[in-house]
């Protein structure tokens, strides 16, 4: 698990709002064979068919429009597997497919008028 920061992300060709600091985990799971398991004798055996990303992402306080856009972008019932471009942990811009977990949101503030919203959050997840 690592703790990138990201200046640029991009879901489904939508630039969002910029991430909190540290406000991006990057986890790499490993899928394994439906075949794995432990023997009699306790030996693990299996293969590992693919390692699949998942992305926590959470953000700083944000405005509505800001909300809108993160959800425009995570929350699409017609196009539920989307490209996202990031930097992964390597430094490297990779873009890969993924869905969307539930998104999170609490009313910070509703200072002068206006609604902030803080503890933006939502994991993505490779297909």
């Amino acid at each position: 698990m690592a703790n990138i920061t990201v200046s640029d992300l991009y879901i489904n060709g939508t630039k969002m709002p910029d991430p909190a600091l540290e406000g991006v985990t990057v986890n790499r799971e490993k899928i394994w064979s439906s075949n794995t398991g432990r023997t009699t004798s306790g030996k693990m055996v299996g293969t590992v068919v693919a390692v699949k990303t998942t992305l926590k992402i959470k953000w700083p306080i944000l405005t509505p429009a800001q909300v809108a856009t993160i959800e425009g972008a995570v929350s699409d019932p017609d196009n539920p597997f989307v490209p996202v471009k990031y930097t992964d942990a390597t430094g490297s811009t990779v873009t890969k497919t993924m869905y969307f977990g539930t998104p999170s949101y609490t009313v910070y503030s509703w200072a002068n008028g206006r609604q902030y919203i803080k503890g933006a959050c939502v994991d993505g997840i490779e297909q």
